[in-house]
C-alpha cells in the first residue's frame, strides 16, 4: 500500500487532491489531524498548536486553517499572536510532528498532506510517493474564491487580500522547511511528482499522483539494451 505525501502552495487544491487519494486507496488521511495529534501528546490545546509551523498572524491564521480544511470551520476563537508558542515549545512540537508522520508512513497506506513530510520520510523508498502541487496565482485565487463563501462576511477577503495569504503562507512554509531540513520546498528535484493543479485540475492531477503511486517508484536505472543486442552473442556486445 502506498504512501503519498503531498507538498502545496497554499490554494493549489491540496486537501480535496489528497482526499481524493485517500479514498482511491481507502487510506489514512492526515492533514489538520496532524495538528490534533500533535497537540493531545503535547497537552495543549488544539487551537495553541494550530499554526506554529507556519507562524502567522491570529487573522490570517484562521483564514487561511478556514480556506484550507475540507469543512472549514471559523468558529474558534483566533489564538492571539503574542500566544504563539515559545521557541522551546515550537522544538517540542516539531520533534512530535516527525514522529506523527514517521508512525502512519510505518503503518502504511497513508496519504499526509503538508508538514514537511516529504523531508521527514526522505527520497529512496519505492513505497513512498512525494508530490509537489504548485498553480500560478490567478488560479489559486480563483480556486479559494470559490471557498470564501465558506467564511462570514466580516472577515471574508477580497482577492488582494487572498493574494497577499497566498505569499504569506507559501513564505512560511518555505521558511519552516529552510530551517528544519535546509532545503528548497520549492525544488522539483525534492519530489518523486511536481503537477501544475491549476492547469490539471483536481480529478487529472488526482489520476496522474495514482497512476504513479500504483506503479511504485523506481530508481533511474540505465535503459534497456535494444532487443537486437540482446539476442546478439555475449561476445559481440
Amino acid at each position: 500500500m502506498p504512501i503519498i505525501t503531498i507538498s502545496r502552495q497554499f490554494g493549489s487544491a491540496g486537501v480535496p487532491i489528497g482526499r481524493a487519494l485517500a479514498d482511491r486507496f481507502d487510506a489514512e488521511f492526515l492533514d489538520r489531524k496532524i495538528v490534533a495529534l500533535v497537540a493531545a501528546r503535547a497537552g495543549i490545546p488544539e487551537n495553541e498548536a494550530e499554526g506554529y509551523d507556519e507562524r502567522l498572524p491570529s487573522l490570517w491564521q484562521r483564514i487561511a486553517s478556514a480556506l484550507a480544511a475540507s469543512s472549514p470551520e471559523v468558529a474558534v476563537p483566533p489564538m492571539p499572536y503574542e500566544h504563539m508558542p515559545s521557541a522551546a515549545t515550537h522544538e517540542r512540537l516539531v520533534a512530535i510532528t516527525r514522529t506523527v508522520i514517521e508512525e502512519a508512513a510505518g503503518r502504511g497506506n497513508v496519504v499526509i498532506v503538508g508538514r514537511g513530510a516529504a523531508f521527514v520520510l526522505g527520497r529512496g523508498r519505492r513505497d513512498v510517493v512525494h508530490v509537489q502541487l504548485h498553480a500560478s496565482m490567478e488560479a489559486r485565487i480563483r480556486y479559494l474564491l470559490t471557498r470564501v463563501e465558506e467564511i462570514p462576511l466580516e472577515t471574508r477577503p477580497d482577492e488582494h487580500s487572498l493574494e497577499e495569504l497566498c505569499r504569506s503562507v507559501d513564505r512560511a512554509r518555505s521558511e519552516y522547511i529552510r530551517r528544519l531540513f535546509r532545503a528548497n520546498w520549492t525544488d522539483a528535484t525534492n519530489y518523486d511528482l511536481a503537477l501544475d493543479s491549476g492547469r490539471l485540475g483536481v480529478a487529472r492531477s488526482v489520476a496522474l499522483i495514482e497512476m504513479v503511486a500504483r506503479e511504485g517508484v523506481a530508481e533511474v536505472s540505465t535503459p534497456p539494451e535494444p532487443q537486437a543486442a540482446r539476442d546478439a552473442p555475449e561476445s559481440e556486445r
